[in-house]
């Protein structure tokens, strides 16, 4: 269900570029001397300078200038940042609010009980007792629907809950899961239902909702929400997010602008743990 206000989107990494090589240097001798070229940059590094013509030698001519180094090229984006490279602690968060953690955005929302978000290099753990309903997340925003999401959790669930990636557009205004998993009952357990899509090797079924006057990140709302709901329960593999958007374009369903895309652990009205490891790309 709906979650709390607006946070800043995931990091982009860039790797940066290097310098040239040293300009070589010219010596007079009884020979032709060449200045040395730059070495050739790893990721868009700026070329090296020229070498400085060799002085006359007693029976030699003037050395030739070296040409300068080529840059390379730039490097390219990057979508969070991978476990090895992660240098940021373990986070944990009780309270409401939206931040960054290891080139990802999280997100923790409740509405009564007690509960707590912890961040970890590869993902995050999640822990949720008597709670009405709660969300925990760490994913991209506003990330892409070309995102392939690949992950493994220790789900343990006591009651109603979904494992599943989670998120929103806008114009028009609309909340989405991809449910994996589930505890007591199978989301959405209403009417709606949409059709299927094949995907990873399982088949969804789609489901198209509606919450009215209920929290979102545009405040209180009335909204669609769109389910892609596995047919198996499992929890862990690959999720690729365009084949869902696709099936729900296809259904005539009708999806906007994305604002977000995120591994996400929902309870409601139950308790529980789950510790997730992820990475997108």
């Amino acid at each position: 269900m709906a979650s709390g206000g607006s946070g800043a989107g995931g990091d982009i990494q860039v790797s940066a570029g290097g310098y040239g090589g040293t300009a070589g240097v010219a010596t007079g001798g009884t020979g032709t001397e060449t200045g040395g070229g730059g070495a050739v940059a790893n990721g868009g590094g700026t070329g090296g300078t020229g070498g400085t013509g060799g002085t006359d030698g007693a029976s030699g001519t003037d050395g030739t200038g070296g040409t300068g180094g080529t840059g390379g090229a730039g490097g390219t984006s990057g979508t969070g940042v991978e476990p090895n490279e992660c240098t940021e602690p373990v986070k944990t968060v009780c309270d409401n609010g939206v931040s960054d953690h290891c080139g990802y955005t999280y997100e923790y929302w409740k509405d009564r009980g007690t509960g707590c978000l912890t961040l970890k290099s590869d993902g995050f753990s999640v822990e949720w007792n008597e709670i009405n309903n709660l969300l925990g997340r760490k994913g991209l925003r506003p990330g892409s629907t070309n995102q392939v999401v690949t992950y493994e959790a220790d789900y343990q669930p006591n009651g109603n809950s979904f494992l599943c990636i989670y998120g929103w557009t806008q114009d028009p205004l609309v909340e989405y899961y991809i449910v994996d998993s589930w505890g007591s009952r199978r989301p959405p357990a209403r009417e709606g239902h949409m059709g299927t899509v094949n995907s990873d090797g399982c088949t969804y079924d789609i489901y198209r909702t509606q919450q009215k006057n209920r929290p979102s990140i545009i405040g209180t709302a009335t909204f669609d929400q769109y389910w892609s709901v596995r047919t198996e329960k499992r929890t862990s593999g690959t999720i690729t997010v365009a084949n869902h958007f696709d099936a729900w374009r296809s259904a005539a369903m009708n999806v906007g602008r994305l604002y977000e895309i995120s591994m996400c652990i929902e309870g409601i009205q139950s308790s529980g743990t789950a510790d997730v490891r992820f990475s997108m790309r």
